[in-house]
């Protein structure tokens, strides 16, 4: 019989849990049929949602083999002392469950979805601006994981913080095995929730709506579950502001480097 460690079950489920959310979320607010995405994505998109993939799964990871000799939690808590404990005083096994499901499922969700609705609701140059936009937040917190980490609350002891994220051992196991819960300056849960609420707004009423809420409770739960600083989501979230700012100044010839761009472009502001 296959053995799988704890940590596997937890990247099995987790995967199998963000699939099963991406096609719940096509059916309520995609309006074209799945070959169409398919065609799109072989034709042009898997540039810049391969770069953006690629940059967020390689670059935080220097911040796992950088070996520093001091890290700046202290600051952090000197600053904010128990203003994450004091989230968790209301902590409670449904609120934990809830909120443990919209900070492991719910974010990979709403991060690349976003993409799909703006390419369906918005315009193909959105969509490309907020791919560059999602590259420019990890780019801008990368220095931050190198240069000053900080340690999540949960694992800082003068906190008095519980690490209500791991939920079940699998969950403790997969995430200790993936990170080295020293880069909680700045949250990109927070930077990449806020980014996609942003864009958001640029698609329909509904989604917009959807997307903000979704982002508000993420942000949330990275304080209850013990996962970030107050400080983590403030720099995150002005992070997400400028490189919102920032790739809406680049040009359209830049996002769109296709033939017909330039009819694309004008048909886009007119």
């Amino acid at each position: 019989m296959l053995s799988i460690s704890p940590a596997d079950e937890y990247m099995i489920a987790v995967t199998a849990a963000t699939v099963l959310g991406l096609v719940l979320s096509a059916l309520v607010f995609l309006p074209r049929s799945p070959t169409w995405y398919v065609r799109e994505f072989a034709r042009t998109d898997w540039k810049y949602i391969g770069v953006a993939w690629l940059v967020a799964q390689n670059l935080p990871s220097l911040a796992e083999a950088n070996h520093v000799d001091q890290t700046f939690t202290h600051v952090v808590y000197g600053v904010e002392g128990s203003a994450v404990a004091a989230v968790q005083s209301v902590a409670s096994p449904p609120l934990t469950w809830t909120f443990a499901v919209f900070y492991l499922v719910v974010f990979p969700v709403l991060v690349p979805f976003t993409y799909l609705v703006l390419k369906s609701h918005a315009s193909e140059l959105d969509a490309r601006r907020y791919a560059v936009s999602y590259v420019l937040v990890v780019l801008l917190a990368v220095p931050f994981f190198l240069r000053t980490p900080v340690s999540i609350p949960a694992l800082y002891p003068p906190a008095n913080v519980d690490p209500l994220v791991f939920v079940t051992p699998e969950v403790e196991a997969g995430m200790l095995a993936s990170d080295s819960m020293l880069k909680a300056f700045p949250s990109l849960h927070t930077g990449l929730s806020v980014l996609a609420a942003l864009y958001a707004r640029k698609t329909t009423r509904r989604y917009a709506l959807a997307a903000a809420g979704s982002a508000a409770v993420i942000v949330l739960s990275t304080f209850y579950l013990g996962m970030h600083w107050l400080a983590d989501a403030a720099a995150a979230a002005l992070l997400a502001s400028l490189a919102y700012a920032l790739a809406h100044r680049i040009p359209p010839e830049t996002v769109l480097p296709f033939p017909g761009y330039r009819r694309l472009a004008a048909r886009i502001r007119d």
